[in-house]
This record gives structure tokens, sequence and C-alpha cells, in this order.
């Protein structure tokens, strides 16, 4: 196990010191606290107080030690120390980073940390929050409204949990005793309302170009479809209100004065990191089957651990998934993918996502030898997410792109074996799967294109990247060096033509290197001119072989080299 000692650096106006990982290495891009390895003879304390010195070139003063845990990542086991600190020296120069920032706790989770620091930064983040959580002026002024006309008012759900993790709440959501035509009443000569679930309680109200959903009081029927109440009854017990939702988390309420209600203890479990659901949880999930995939999805955004009955009943539950529209589980399984903590849930949850995909039940089990070593597939699958950017295209690739090697294993010596082909059944399994849960096509696209290259390791040098850019383009070839770094760090294998591939892939993108019909020095309309083509298909592939000569680099992307080079192709 590796001894690692880091420092939470905290400035006089309590900001905490972050650093930004810079490129080719693992964990690229990502943020972490400064520290390093404890050498050989060395003590916690005194490495921490080295790393600040040769990392940032500051002196600091350490305080008592904050927090100590292990994390193992695929390739390693480490035990973290961190340290309270102070600068009492230097002037701060970046100088292994990528970047360095003095950030609030409560917003150190707009950053998205390596993987072992998360934790910490919940707990940094809880404990260290600057300011209370406050609603916005507009959400207090319509709960106002609605006690001034005899009714109570409460902001619940989401809104409440993010901001009692230190986030800012994309929308706020309030629940009221009063009736939906009452809520119309109430707000119908100052704002506009728009009848958007009248069915189940709910009406919309705009105010300040903003939309606030407000729900009556509500106890639900029973759910026949395993996705939505046959009917819904009012009632007028914020408690009884609560008690319908899914998870503790999500059934806490709050006032504008920041009151709260949490009848089921929400708060403590976000303390301790950990979702539950409300009452039986085979309940819940057979009321709503998308609430499974809903734990999963919190369970990686949040990196919260899924109490054990919990996970009992989603795994037992598992089979109502096929009630859940392929719209929905696309957006919960994205959203799940690129949450901090997806290699676990996905590593863990194999079993119940063979449900809503069925194509990866060969996966689960599947062992490949690599180097003499036995490796589960699905595991390893899990594993390379940990290292790759939280880009949705791209984790669905990492996720989907070994699919098809149980069916294309040939062994060689020493029982090592090779997959060829697997990268295109894999993209066809890929196509499968995310048609039929209704993946948007420009996505499903790029997902099966990048897991159809992603095998194919890159030459160094600038025809190479020439020849992808042409073929590819930047996005695609970016998100395809993204895949290879995640698979050379899950293998612990050297990168050194990786890295050079991407540096002359940044080069080339600087300097604008000509790898697309529109970058060439010469158009349609000047072959016309020069009598070299005529409109029509003639033209575009005469274009189109001029890119070639141009990326192969056998001739100049200049107007007059190009018109030479025309001329040979009449010739």
């Amino acid at each position: 196990m590796t001894h690692i000692a880091a420092v939470i650096l905290t400035d006089e106006e309590g900001k905490i010191l972050i650093c930004k990982r810079g490129e080719g290495g693992s964990c690229a891009f990502l943020w972490e606290f400064p520290g390093g390895k404890v050498e050989e003879g060395e003590t916690p304390e005194q490495a921490a107080v080295r790393e600040c010195r040769e990392e940032l070139a500051l002196d600091v003063t350490l305080g008592p030690a904050y927090a100590s845990l292990d994390y193992s990542y695929p390739d390693q086991d480490l035990h973290f120390t961190f340290f309270c600190g102070r600068v009492t020296g230097g002037e701060m120069e970046v100088r292994v980073h990528e970047e360095a920032c003095w950030v609030a706790p409560g917003e150190l989770k707009d950053y998205t940390f390596c993987p072992a620091d998360v934790a910490l930064v919940e707990r940094l983040a809880w404990e260290r929050q600057i300011e209370l959580p406050i609603m916005p002026e507009m959400a207090a002024k319509l709960i106002g409204m609605l006690n001034a006309a005899g009714y109570e008012a409460w902001a619940v759900g989401g809104c409440v949990r993010d901001s009692l993790l230190g986030k800012v709440p994309k929308d706020w959501d309030l629940c009221t005793s009063a009736k939906p035509e009452q809520v119309k009443e109430c707000f119908g000569g100052t704002y506009k309302v728009l009848d958007t679930g009248l069915q189940h309680g709910t009406v919309t109200v705009l105010a300040d170009r903003d939309t606030y959903e407000i729900t009556t009081y509500r106890a639900e029927g029973d759910y026949e479809d395993h996705r939505r109440p046959e009917d819904v009854t009012f009632v007028d017990s914020l408690e009884e209100d609560l008690a319908r939702r899914d998870f503790t988390i999500n059934a806490i309420a709050m006032g504008p004065d920041g009151t709260i209600i949490d009848p089921f203890g929400g708060q403590g479990d976000l303390k301790s990191g950990v979702l539950r659901c409300v009452g039986d949880p085979e309940e819940r999930f057979a009321e709503d089957a998308l609430r499974i995939l809903r734990l999963l999805r919190f369970a990686s955004v949040l990196d919260f651990t899924i109490e054990e009955e919990t996970w009992q009943a989603a795994y037992n539950k598992r089979k109502l998934l096929r009630w859940v529209s392929g719209e929905r589980i696309a957006r919960e399984m994205t959203r799940l993918l690129c949450g901090k903590a997806a290699y676990k849930v996905i590593a863990q949850s194999g079993e119940i996502l063979t449900c809503v995909m069925p194509e990866i039940e060969p996966a689960l089990n599947f062992t490949q030898k690599r180097g003499g070593e036995e490796q589960n597939l699905w595991q390893h699958a899990a594993d390379t997410l940990a290292y790759s950017p939280d880009i949705p295209e791209v984790r669905w690739a990492m996720l989907l792109r070994d699919l098809g090697k149980p069916y294309c294993r040939e062994t060689i010596k020493a029982g090592d074996s090779v997959f060829e082909g697997h990268g295109e059944v894999s993209a066809q399994l890929a196509e499968v799967i995310l048609r039929r849960l209704k993946l948007d096509r420009k996505s499903r696209d790029t997902v099966c294109q990048l897991i159809r290259f992603h095998g194919i390791r890159p030459a160094t040098g600038d025809v190479s990247v020439r020849r992808w850019l042409q073929l590819l383009g930047p996005k695609q070839v970016s998100s395809l060096v993204h895949i290879w770094w995640a698979d050379a760090a899950a293998h612990h294998a050297k990168a050194e033509k990786l890295q050079e591939f991407e540096h002359t892939l940044k080069e080339t993108l600087e300097k604008a290197g000509c790898y697309a019909v529109d970058q060439l020095a010469i158009t349609g309309g000047n072959l016309l001119t020069a009598g070299l083509a005529k409109p029509g298909p003639s033209m575009s592939n005469l274009l189109d072989w001029l890119l070639h000569e141009v990326v192969e680099g056998r001739v100049e992307n200049t107007k007059e080299a190009l018109l030479d080079k025309a001329r040979e192709w009449q010739g």
C-alpha cells in the first residue's frame, strides 16, 4: 500500500487550495489537494510540507490531521492522510499541475476531483460551508404568498437535497396544502400559471423568467403499470406527502427561513453518504421501477453507498424495469455513467442492468487472459470509467466497447487470447442497445464510431494525426484519445507513443493543419476557372483526392501547388 500525505490549505476567508492535474497520466485534468507520496524515512507531516514546497513553492505550517482513509484504484491501494494547513511563506508557483485555485468549501462540488478525494470533498462541503442554504428570493416570495392566503407551503425534494450538499439547485419545486384551483387563484392575477399536471395536483408558475412547479400535498394510489399511480388523493399533511417519496434524501422540506422538516432522517443519510428508501423499499420499487435506476444514478453522481435492504430490494425487483420506457432508461443511464463513482456502481450492478441491456449479460462472467492474468470483462469496463472524462458519448463507449469479445475469442500461446474484429461486433451490439433506448441519432452514431475504432492504436507523426482527423474530425479524435488513455491506465501500460500522438494532435489543431476539404487553399470555383473540373461528382472527387494528397504530405496546401497537382489528375 502506498502512503499519500496531502494538505487542506485554508486562507483567511476560509477558501481551500486545490490543484488540477496535467495531461499525460491517470486522472488527467481532475482536481486534487496538494501533496504526494511519503518517501522512505519521512513522516507524513514531513512529506506534506515537502510536497507543498516542491509543487507550489509554498512554505506551510500544518495543523492536526483532518482525515485518514484508504482507497483502492484498479491498479493500486492507497492510504491517505489529510492535514489542515496554512501558508506561512513563499509566492505560489504552479510547478507540476495544470492550474491551482482557491475555492470556497461550498463550491468544491462544482469541480471534478480524483476518485480518491471525492468522499473528502463531500465531508468538507458539508462541514465547512461558509453560508447555510439560502432559498432564492422568488421561491421564498411564492411561499410567502401562499402562507398569506392561509396555506402551508415548503420547498421540497432535489432542491433541498442539493442545497444541504452545498450545491446550487437548478430548479425549486414547492409543495403546499392548497388545492390546484386555490394555487391558481393565489397567483393568477400576478404571474402566469400553467396547468401542467392538474391530474397529479401540479401547476407551474412563471415568475422572473423561471418556472416553479407547485404541487398539492398528496398520497398516491396503486401503481398498476409499475411507473405511474392510477390516481392521487390530496391530503392535508406535509409528512404524508413526504412519505410517498423515493429516498430519504429526497424527502426533506425547507422553509424560507431555513427551517428543515425531515421526518425520515434524510439529513443524517446525506451526512453519512447513504441511500435508503422511505418506508418499505420493495414497495417503493414495485410502485415505480424507474426508482431502481434513480438509485444507481444517485449512488454514482453523489458517490453514496446503498443501504443493504434498499440494495436487496432493488435487485429483487430488477425485472420490473421492463415497464420503463427506453427514453427514461437512456436518460438515467447517461447521468449514471457520467457520475464520479460510475466505475463502482457499474461494477456492482451488472445483473440489474441486464434487465435493460440484455446484450451485456455474456460480459458479466467472461474472463480474458492478458499477460498471463485473468481479467473479468465487465469489471474491466467498469475500471476504465475511473480514468475517463465525464463526456456522455465517451462513457457510453467505454461501457460497451468490448461487448463483442465473447463472440470473437481466439486463444493463442500461453493461453492468452486475441479478439479479432471485436470492435465491429461491439459497435453492432451497441447500435442495438442504443436504438432500443432511443438515444438520439447523433449520440448513437458517435458512440458506435468510437467503439469501432477504439482498439486501433495510433501511429505517431504528422501524417497519422492528419489521417485520423480526416477520418473522424477533431472532436471525435479527442474523444478517442480519452478512450486510449483510459485503456492504457487500466492496463498499467506505458503510453509514450500515445503521449506523442496527443502532442502532435494539439500542435496540428493549433496550427490549423489541413484535414478537411474546406481547409484546402483551393475551391471548386478555382478548379472551374482553371478548366480543371466541371460541377458535379467529378469536382468533389478531385477535391477529395487533393485533400488526400495534402494529408499524406505529398503536396503543400497552397493554391499553386494544388492546381499543379490537379493537372496531374487530368493528365
